[in-house]
């Protein structure tokens, strides 16, 4: 049991680190993916979807970002046809260039 909280922990720490030099954009993106494997279904459109009522400040919390910028990526990630949202649901729409905003400038 030691061990598991030992990984879990050093898990937590690369984690911090890695966002702490990530572009907000790579954050929210990071966010969204990490989100969709734990909560996410496959939809009739090809992407995935996630079901959870989620407001931006909520998911600047855990991109470790102010609303106002989580709001702005958001926006430009919809525009640019990664995903789509609504008030209760977000939608990853091209999960290949959701990684590839991860891994951009990486």
């Amino acid at each position: 049991m030691l061990d598991d909280v030992t990984a879990l922990l050093a898990q937590a720490r690369a984690d911090v680190t890695a966002q702490s030099t990530a572009t907000v954009a790579q954050r929210v993106a990071t966010t969204l993916l990490r989100l969709a494997g734990k909560f996410g279904q496959d939809s009739a459109c090809g992407g995935t979807l996630i079901q959870l009522p989620l407001s931006r400040t909520d998911l600047a919390g855990m991109a470790g970002s102010t609303p106002e910028s989580v709001s702005r990526v958001m926006s430009q990630l919809r525009k640019d046809g990664i995903i789509d949202s609504g008030r209760r649901w977000t939608a990853i729409l091209d999960r290949g260039r959701l990684l590839a905003t991860v891994a951009a400038s990486a």
